[in-house]
């Protein structure tokens, strides 16, 4: 398994590459640089007069989530924040009418001793397919500030395709998403359902640090998690995913080797050319009926955006 930095490939032989388990760095998408400077742009206005990566030094923890809680929903669903993703997706190679995308999701990683639960969660070592990715998911991470090593995160590339002990049977992604509606309520303790490894030791930890402009592209099936940060700045990074519609019928993707939840995500996917959702039809010939009375897609309030 390999990283590599703008591989000179078709979006197709890109996919596969990451379904074997591979890394790949992009540093040449426009939009990446663009989608930076629009997520650093609300948080200097949501900390104002403070510098976001150091905001936790004046802001304590329930504030902190109130802050958050009422920030994400607003940048996740703003209009930029869609049209900036779709454009780095074009930019990549991928076809507009065969991809399908999820909203970005900001995410934040205060220093140790500051919020880590519920609104800035911080993962432990887990796969996105023990939260009912489908194998053919893509994760794309880009960071909004500089990271270090002491604050990024890390992956083990050698568990890519060998079991490990989790906690993803416990996992139900419609009635998780029931219960993300009091996300931003969990201040001291996490009670929503976060499925993670057991006992689990790293074979070989890697650290990938990609400069702000680049975006790290992995298989949601690759075991990762966020470093604890023991640095004194915060952690603001932003990943979106992708699907596409050939390898959900051909059954290409990656290997599922130790998941055991239950639900789909893959209602959340949106298509890149006009923002179509998947058909039901579609949805349940490929992964089943849903049980009756499920919360099929999480639905948050309208917020006003940001960005309006």
């Amino acid at each position: 398994m390999t990283v590599f930095v703008d591989p000179d490939v078709t979006a197709a032989e890109l996919r596969q590459r990451l379904y074997r388990g591979d890394l790949i760095v992009l540093t040449n998408l426009p939009s990446v640089g663009k989608f930076v400077e629009h997520t650093r742009e609300q948080l200097v206005e949501l900390f104002k007069p403070y510098d976001p990566e150091h905001a936790h030094e004046h802001i304590d923890k329930a504030e902190m989530a109130k802050l958050l809680g009422s920030w994400k929903p607003r940048f996740i669903h703003a209009a930029r924040s869609k049209e900036l993703v779709c454009k780095i997706v074009r930019e990549a190679g991928f076809s507009a009418e065969e991809t399908h995308y999820d909203v970005p999701k900001p995410r934040t990683s205060f220093p140790v001793g500051h919020l880590a639960t519920g609104i800035a969660y911080a993962f432990p070592w887990h796969r996105d397919s023990w939260y009912s990715a489908p194998a053919q998911q893509i994760n794309w991470w880009l960071p909004v500030f500089t990271v270090r090593e002491d604050n990024a995160m890390c992956f083990d590339l050698q568990h890519f395709d060998r079991a490990v002990t989790n906690t993803s049977g416990d996992f139900d992604y419609y009635r998780n998403n029931a219960a993300r509606l009091t996300t931003a309520t969990q201040i001291s303790d996490e009670r929503q359902v976060r499925p993670a490894a057991v006992n689990f030791t790293p074979i070989d930890e890697l650290v990938v640090i990609a400069p702000p402009g680049a975006v790290i592209l992995f298989a949601g099936a690759q075991l990762h998690a966020s470093i604890p940060n023991t640095s004194s700045s915060a952690r603001f990074s932003v990943d979106f995913r992708t699907v596409e519609v050939p390898d959900l019928l051909a059954g290409r993707g990656a290997p599922l080797v130790d998941t055991y939840c239950s639900g789909t995500a893959i209602r959340d996917f949106r298509r890149v050319s006009d923002d179509a959702p998947f058909d039901e039809e579609f949805v349940i010939r490929l992964f089943g009926v849903p049980p009756v009375g499920s919360t099929l897609v999480f639905a948050p309030p309208v917020l006003e955006e940001l960005d309006a």
